[in-house]
């Protein structure tokens, strides 16, 4: 059987702020279908890789290209094939949850009719048929997330980009999104997820690659486990740490 083609490839992948080197030299490559964990140090570029993914921020050095095309140029022509979900979803937070929705799916191209017919099912989905009337200022962080998801869907996606997603979240919340998240997996959308939740990288990824300015290792987890042992990614942290 062959292997489906990645979806995410990046190259000698680099960027540097100013003097600061930030990332150097990153081959990486993600399939669709896969789930794809970065671990790392704080500052060790995580947050970069996901922006050059996203092609918000261009690379000083290689490349990344998405669905066979660059990045950046991917992201200039808005076609919404790369969802980007943050810690801090960035509603507008005096409009409902229907206006934030109606608002961003215009930004692509969306009628209210289109966005209301591909939204309605994420909504059932995430359990937030009773909140959508109200502001956004007054939804929990929980909740600010599953429609932070829903609102990335609404494209249909062949790429989700997760940046921390669940650090405000108590445990149940974490799992309702985390388990959203892997069904997209397997309905064939790439994902790729920042986390410091050791716990949550093995639940949740295929493969996790640490980064630390390069990514000097990538570890195969054989597919998500409902019984995670961290320990082991643990271990590569620390012997990462022992050997700088």
């Amino acid at each position: 059987m062959t292997s489906p083609e990645p979806v995410i490839v990046a190259r000698g992948l680099g960027r540097t702020f100013g003097k600061t080197v930030v990332l150097q030299g990153v081959d990486l490559e993600v399939s669709p279908g896969e789930v794809l964990g970065l671990i790392g140090p704080n500052g060790g570029g995580k947050s970069t890789l996901l922006l050059l993914m996203a092609g918000l921020v261009r690379p000083t050095a290689g490349e990344v290209t998405v669905d066979g095309l660059p990045a950046h140029r991917l992201a200039q022509a808005r076609t919404g094939r790369v969802g980007l979900i943050t810690a801090e979803p960035g509603f507008y937070p005096l409009l409902t949850g229907t206006e934030n929705l109606q608002f961003f799916g215009c930004l692509f191209g969306l009628t209210p009719r289109e966005v209301t017919d591909r939204a309605t099912p994420l909504i059932a989905e995430m359990g937030l048929e009773n909140d959508l009337a109200r502001p956004v200022s007054e939804w929990s962080s929980g909740m600010k997330q599953k429609l932070s998801l829903v609102r990335a869907l609404l494209l249909d996606p062949k790429v989700l980009l997760l940046d921390e997603p669940t650090a405000n979240l108590d445990a149940l919340s974490a799992q309702t999104f985390y388990v959203a998240v892997r069904r997209r997996a397997e309905q064939g959308i790439a994902l790729v997820i920042a986390t410091h939740d050791l716990v949550a990288a093995e639940r949740l990824c295929d493969r996790v690659a640490l980064v630390a300015g390069t990514v000097p290792q990538v570890e195969t987890l054989e597919g998500p486990r409902s019984a995670p042992a961290p320990g082991r990614l643990l271990t590569l942290l620390q012997t990462y740490g022992e050997q700088r």
